[in-house]
């Protein structure tokens, strides 16, 4: 189950979580006499990188924040509308505010997504990663986040008994998709207005999220040199994949 799965699929919930970073503290002078303040350099740089955990579920936000401000506020906006959707997929309702983050078809999606859930007594587990996020501003209310979807490890479980269920299970060709996600300005912040748009292999579009293939596994070859060699090594499922893109 992929994240656009229920739309084709599910999302995630919880509390945002930075991935800080630290920086050792000055040690103290021991000169009694007073030494010059330093020149002040660059502030430190934002922490840009986040990981979300909700119950059984954990999501991960892999790339930096663009150095635009412009961008960046819409790849936030992006993030807490994610966060907000899987946490009432977590908890089979609507959850403060994510009506002022999804908006739109995006919420009438949403809700669709919820109404399933719930007959199926499942709900977000695994883990999924976006990768190679970017943003493009095309107005002052209209933005897209593109971005690569790792749903390999992205499961659908009963709440109580912890089971997956297997309807939820992704195909191998939506282990890694590409996704155009439709942004509109709300409010004050960027919400997610469409369900995205997914490519996935073997559109091009996709070529760019897929994870190098594991040693054993050989290139494609041509029909003429297929009869004279052995067969390459089919390269499919979770375990198939994690190299360069994976986890």
């Amino acid at each position: 189950m992929t994240r656009a799965g229920v739309i084709i699929a599910v999302l995630m919930c919880g509390l945002l979580v930075p991935a800080c970073s630290s920086r050792a503290p000055a040690a103290p002078g021991r000169s009694s006499s007073p030494v010059p303040a330093a020149p002040k350099g660059p502030s430190p740089a934002r922490v840009t990188t986040q990981t979300v955990r909700i119950g059984r579920y954990t999501q991960v936000f892999d790339t930096p924040l663009p150095g635009d401000p412009a961008q960046a506020s819409v790849v936030e906006g992006f993030r807490t509308a994610m966060t907000l959707w899987t946490r009432s997929q977590e908890n089979m309702m609507l959850v403060p505010p994510v009506t002022a983050y999804v908006t739109g078809t995006a919420l009438s999606g949403l809700r669709d997504s919820l109404a399933r859930l719930k007959a199926d007594a499942v709900v977000p587990a695994g883990a999924d990663r976006f990768f190679k996020t970017r943003a493009a501003v095309t107005s002052a209310t209209s933005a897209a986040i593109t971005t690569c979807d790792d749903g390999s490890m992205t499961r659908a479980v009963n709440p109580r008994t912890g089971v997956p269920d297997p309807a939820y299970s992704p195909s191998a060709d939506q282990l890694y998709m590409f996704e155009t996600w439709p942004m509109t300005r709300l409010g004050g912040h960027w919400a997610i207005s469409a369900p995205p748009s997914l490519a996935m292999m073997p559109d091009s579009r996709a070529k760019p999220c897929q994870p190098l293939p594991p040693p054993g596994c050989r290139p494609a070859i041509s029909r003429a040199a297929e009869a004279s060699v052995t067969p390459p090594i089919t390269c499919y499922g979770p375990s198939a994949f994690r190299g360069e893109a994976g986890w």
